[in-house]
C-alpha cells in the first residue's frame, strides 16, 4: 500500500503547533440545478432554493471533510 498514490490531489495545511495536516481530496457527486434564462435576461431556478436550505447543505458539506 502506498501512502501517496501518484496522480491524487491532496490538501496541506500548517497547524499551530508547527506540524502539517494532510488530506486526500476526494471528488463528491455535486447536485446541480439547471437555471433557466428569461426573457428579461435573467437566470431563474426551476426549483424554489431558500437560503436556509442552501446554506445548510454548504454547511454540511464544509463540516463532512
Amino acid at each position: 500500500m502506498e501512502l501517496f498514490r501518484p496522480g491524487t490531489a491532496f490538501d496541506v495545511t500548517r497547524q499551530a503547533d508547527g506540524s502539517f495536516r494532510v488530506l486526500e481530496l476526494v471528488e463528491n457527486e455535486v447536485p446541480v440545478v439547471k437555471l433557466n434564462k428569461g426573457r428579461d435576461g435573467l437566470f431563474y431556478s426551476p426549483v424554489n432554493l431558500r437560503r436556509e436550505t442552501v446554506r445548510a447543505a454548504i454547511r454540511a458539506d464544509r463540516d463532512a471533510c
